[in-house]
């Protein structure tokens, strides 16, 4: 996988891109405290707990604290940021439901 794969893999989920997205406006992310109702936060806490942090985080994207609910950027996460600034510069010209 070239490093641009990656970067396209990091974004290639609607639920990574939200929480990469967020973490590029917020260094720090406590989960518990997203401003989503409880039972959106609930299914969102076992799907990126379960299947996407682990893997961002094994790719330096992110930094997990499953203890603590907490998400911060990465060591790698500067290598993702162009992108993601991109993605965020940009939302008017993407399609509907990308995020």
């Amino acid at each position: 996988m070239t490093e641009f794969d990656r970067y396209l893999w990091a974004i290639g989920h609607i639920q990574r891109r939200r929480l990469l997205l967020t973490l590029l406006r917020e260094p720090l992310i406590h989960i518990g405290e997203l401003n989503i109702g409880e039972k959106q936060k609930e299914m969102l806490l076992v799907e990126v707990k379960h299947a996407h942090l682990p893997k961002l985080a094994d790719h330096g994207f992110v930094d997990w604290y499953p203890e603590e609910n907490r998400v911060e950027r990465g060591s790698e996460f500067e290598e993702v940021e162009p992108l993601l600034r991109l993605l965020h510069n940009n939302q008017e010209e993407l399609p509907e439901g990308w995020l």
